[in-house]
């Protein structure tokens, strides 16, 4: 089983999402490409290469003049979100922009509810510290916990409209 392109479709609807965004003047968010060495080009057009380093998150950008920064994750669970999908590089480049004052979060797509939620990383690092603990029950966010503790992106002008939580937690901040 290959997970290369897992979460494609997701990450075109974040794409299409933040052109319309920038088209309407409300924010300025790019995806971030993931450094790679090219070592050549074989038959057929292919490109012969390796990754140079992590990356860092899937997205980042300004709005309202803050940095955003954001992880795009997708996942064919039907009830939780496995944190092993995160990986550590990620976690850490989102805990520092959040600690320089970034707004910084996770997107994810349960594929099989056709459901988006964001968590922010304040709440994701609760999480993310009881797996680094371990012990039962903490590899993986339940769908019932992200109800709670997360927020649902419903579709409204764009495809995937995660600045209007994004509003919504910094009154919350606030």
């Amino acid at each position: 089983m290959t997970y290369a392109n897992r979460g494609m479709g997701f990450e075109q609807l974040i794409d299409y999402t933040n052109a319309m965004y920038e088209r309407n003047g409300q924010a300025v968010i790019n995806k971030r490409p993931t450094p790679v060495k090219i070592l050549g080009i074989l038959s057929g057009g292919r490109i012969s290469g390796f990754l140079q380093k992590p990356s860092t998150v899937d997205y980042d950008g300004t709005y309202q003049g803050r940095s955003i920064v954001f992880e795009a994750k997708s996942t064919k669970e039907l009830n939780r979100f496995p944190l092993k999908n995160i990986e550590n590089h990620q976690y850490e480049y989102l805990e520092k922009s959040h600690k320089h004052g970034a707004i910084s979060f996770i997107l994810i797509s349960f594929e099989k509810h056709r459901t988006i939620y964001l968590m922010p990383f304040i709440t994701l690092k609760h999480y993310w510290e009881g797996r680094v603990k371990g012990g039962r029950g903490t590899q993986s966010i339940s769908l019932e916990t992200l109800d709670v503790n997360g927020y649902l992106i419903d579709q409204g002008k764009v495809p995937v409209d995660y600045l209007k939580v994004v509003d919504q937690v910094w009154k919350l901040a606030a």
